[in-house]
């Protein structure tokens, strides 16, 4: 194993990543932060990455799986949602944490500054809604309406009538506890879902990239690896690069960014076309420090 540099939570000094420097563990240190969902926080030396996770307790009374809802105009591959951050998309659901989902289009300058219409690529399903039907090559993160999860690619005439809420991503890179080998050997930002054997944990996982001297990113190999480190037994990568963005609740229901997003200020977030996140019960257990937008 890699050494490990872990990080006090207690404090959420998620910025400045002030590492403090232990012997190797049999896994992360995870600190309850809401009722069902734990964080954990720490950095890779070779290569260097700084990792966020959450671990989402689905046993937890008041834990529900939210993305984002349908375009109020709503039409199939013209106006599926409405661009938003994933901060935004926290706050307007009341989540206790959120990370961006698919890839999406129209992709160019002015959307991903911009709130507007935007289609997903592969499936979306919010609270029983199809928003964006599956599509080759873009396998999807399932909670079902009997509350277990599933990461599989659908077929495009499947029927989706047992699925609650659906995101995707391009690569599942973690199956039945094994890392798959990949020829693309890129390394970027990353975001990431998995869940453990049993179904009983899922994870949402951010990689930052792109920041030399703080974070490189990851490949498609070091994201499902790093999964499997979490507790994952399958595991599906999402969009990332500048999308790249892990957000929790505060004290007062706003939401605050804790991760290092490229190519963002502490002014702007990227706007994505969906977002996937958690409610959970009560007030947070230790108070974020981050960006608040």
């Amino acid at each position: 194993m890699k050494r490990i540099v872990a990080r006090a939570f207690a404090a959420l000094l998620l910025l400045s990543f002030a590492p403090i420097y232990a012997q190797e563990t049999q896994g992360p240190q995870w600190t309850p932060t809401f009722e069902g969902v734990d964080v954990a926080t720490y950095e890779r030396e070779e290569p260097l990455m700084k990792i966020i996770a959450a671990r989402i307790d689905l046993t937890a009374s008041g834990v529900e799986f939210v993305t984002t809802p349908p375009n109020e105009n709503f039409e199939f591959d013209a106006k599926e949602t409405y661009r938003e951050t994933t901060a935004s998309f926290l706050k307007n659901n009341e989540l206790a944490v959120a990370v961006n989902a698919n890839f999406y289009g129209p992709f160019n300058a002015s959307t991903i500054s911009t709130g507007g219409d935007a289609n997903l690529i592969g499936m979306g399903v919010a609270n029983g809604f199809v928003e964006s039907k599956p599509e080759p090559n873009y396998p999807s993160f399932v909670v079902k309406k009997d509350g277990s999860v599933e990461i599989r690619q659908y077929k495009a005439d499947e029927d989706l009538s047992d699925v609650n809420v659906a995101v995707s991503g391009n690569k599942i890179v973690l199956k039945d506890g094994e890392v798959p080998e990949f020829k693309d050997k890129a390394v970027h930002p990353r975001t990431a879902v998995g869940y453990s054997q049993d179904g009983r944990y899922v994870y949402l996982m951010t990689i930052d990239g792109r920041q030399k001297g703080f974070s490189v990113g990851a490949t498609y190999e070091q994201v499902g690896t790093e999964l499997k480190y979490l507790g994952a037994n399958v595991g599906l990568n999402l969009d990332g690069g500048g999308s790249t963005t892990f957000v929790l609740r505060d004290s007062q229901n706003e939401p605050v960014v804790i991760n290092r997003p490229c190519n963002n200020t502490k002014d702007k977030l990227r706007f994505n076309a969906n977002a996937i996140g958690v409610k959970a019960n009560g007030a947070p257990k230790v108070e974020p420090a981050g960006f608040k937008f």
